[in-house]
């Protein structure tokens, strides 16, 4: 299963990369032509204290790392560039040294796909952007229970790589950009193998650009202006598919450990309402139910009576128990092809009581065709550790303006 998540989250990443040199979905007739550019970028920060495998170092572990990127800008000959904030994205390649704890956590390197956008432009020269990147990283040196059983922070060599990254653009010469900012990293296999307990790094970092075609000169006015848009409510409905690990209570059940390579089935379905009111953001609430088989499960070893051989037996837990209700508050990042979104949730109905009842998503978007969409995402708790990752399936029920809603409310309470 872990061997087909990264496989599926490959074939994600170079579905992003070539949508960021084509057209959204709302493209006009002619294609808009992209603008090439090659950056590469350093960062040198800390890693967050947020597992026992951090707070127990006696250093506090620090890391640097060295990012090269190739990808696309919008070029600004279309009023979708500027609805979206002159989106650019491409693919990147990431390498990280952790200094002292290269023998725990070896030498890992990243390939990613990144989009980001203009938040702000502040002159003609400088303007604050945000940029997320998404890919699978390599070469960890895993937990072990013999030659690495300190690592708790990851128990596979290979992860998904997150960042966000938020900062100052300025364009110092035609064909040449700065970048100042702060980005956040995590790796983690979303508990698909554990321990699994994360790696979240947090630092300044700065980025040279170099674009091959000379830039429009853009200062926020706009070329093309886009279209109004009416505020209406749009209803994503997804299927969600995943599996997980869970550990196991080593007291009075002669397991050896509480790592056991088990994988159980996560299947959900959410329904969210989605306030439509800008090109770039919509926001909204959203009904999650999931069903998780690791819920209240049991383990133990014991001696098989009819073959006298040992084995390590899984109980499930009461099959109702294993079911949850979550309501949660959403918000999305809309980019051309794709988009990025979060959910902040609680659960009414909590079956898992290994997890915390409060959650956190966090994921990807990709439009597929029409209203149809695939999304790649992860699910924590406390911020910090991952429940699981998933894939989903969606489709958006295009809703009425808000306007038109609120002139037939009246209507069906007075029965007409």
């Amino acid at each position: 299963m872990k061997r087909l998540s990264v496989l599926l989250l490959f074939l994600f990443v170079i579905k992003i990369a070539l949508a960021s040199n084509g057209t959204s979905q709302d493209s006009l007739d002619k294609k808009s032509a992209r603008n090439p550019f090659l950056s590469f970028n350093y960062q040198g920060g800390a890693v967050l204290p947020t597992n026992d495998f951090v707070t127990k170092q006696k250093n506090k572990p620090t890391y640097n790392s060295y990012s090269l990127k190739y990808g696309y800008s919008a070029a600004g000959d279309r009023w979708q560039d500027y609805a979206y904030g002159m989106p650019y994205g491409g693919v990147g390649f990431y390498f990280a040294n952790f200094y002292n704890d290269n023998d725990a956590l070896g030498n890992p390197f990243a390939l990613y796909a990144f989009q980001g956008t203009t938040l702000n432009d502040y002159s003609k020269a400088l303007k604050f952007k945000f940029e997320w990147q998404l890919g699978a990283s390599f070469n960890w040196r895993p937990y072990d229970p013999f030659t690495n059983h300190e690592n708790i922070a990851l128990g596979s060599s290979s992860n998904v790589f997150i960042s966000l990254n938020l900062y100052a653009n300025y364009q110092f010469a035609p064909h040449w950009d700065f970048d100042f900012g702060v980005s956040m990293s995590h790796f983690s296999n979303g508990a698909s193998r554990l321990p699994n307990k994360g790696i979240n790094l947090f630092a300044p970092f700065f980025e040279f650009n170099y674009s091959f075609d000379k830039k429009p000169v853009i200062n926020g006015k706009h070329r093309f202006v886009p279209p109004t848009i009416e505020p209406r409510i749009d209803y994503d409905l997804l299927v969600n598919i995943s599996s997980r690990q869970r550990r196991f209570d080593t007291t009075g059940t002669n397991l050896p450990s509480e790592y056991l390579d088990r994988n159980f089935g996560v299947y959900g379905i959410s329904f969210a309402p989605m306030v439509v009111s800008s090109y770039k953001y919509k926001y909204g609430a959203s009904l999650d139910f999931l069903y998780d088989e690791s819920s209240r499960a049991k383990a133990s070893r014991a001696v098989n009576p009819i073959d006298s051989k040992t084995y390590d037996r899984i109980e499930l837990g009461p099959f109702w128990h294993r079911f949850s209700l979550g309501v949660s508050a959403k918000g999305e990042l809309v980019l051309p092809n794709y988009s990025i979104f979060a959910n902040l949730g609680y659960n009414i109905i909590h079956g898992n009581d290994k997890d915390k009842p409060l959650y956190q998503v966090a994921g990807v978007k990709v439009f597929l065709k029409d209203n149809l969409f695939g999304t790649f995402g992860i699910r924590a708790s406390k911020f910090s550790k991952a429940q699981y990752l998933y894939w989903s399936l969606g489709y958006t029920f295009k809703g009425s303006p808000v306007s038109k809603i609120k002139k037939t409310i009246p209507a069906i309470i007075k029965g007409n």
